[in-house]
């Protein structure tokens, strides 16, 4: 193996991608279910907090996955591609909570979802711009 050849991640499919693909029918199923009648507690009345946390979480399941499928991407690109499903994710969610009844579609919930994960996906950036920095040979000074 090269030195530049990245090791394929651990676990294979089944455990980098289909977490991904579980994680979005539990999104989808508490998106599309016709939600309890009675009273939420406190922290569930904060819809745009949970779909930022939710989403959040997402950008990090879909990362794996994304990371497995597209190995000879670089991670800025495999980071984007999942901020992008995960934004795709949210705004479909709301699409098909327009065909319900009991359920709205809001703008603003695409927008805490595409928030949360785009949290995550910068700070994730930050961290291996940061780690690859550290790791870089010092220039050599010119003169």
């Amino acid at each position: 193996m090269s030195a530049s050849a990245k090791p394929a991640p651990r676990g294979g499919f089944f455990l980098q991608v289909v977490p991904a693909l579980l994680y979005t029918f539990a999104i989808f199923y508490g998106g599309v279910t016709q939600p309890p009648s009675v009273g939420a507690p406190a922290l569930f009345q904060q819809d745009k907090l949970l779909h930022a946390i939710a989403f959040a979480f997402m950008q990090l399941v879909m990362l794996r996955a994304v990371r497995y499928e597209g190995q000879k991407l670089g991670f800025r690109a495999q980071n984007l591609l999942a901020f992008g499903l995960a934004c795709a994710i949210g705004g479909l969610l709301e699409l098909v909570q327009l065909t319900t009844s009991y359920r709205s579609a809001e703008l603003l919930d695409f927008v805490a979802d595409a928030f949360g994960a785009g949290i995550v996906a910068a700070v994730l950036d930050w961290r291996a711009k940061k780690r690859q920095e550290t790791c870089a040979p010092p220039a050599e000074p010119e003169g």
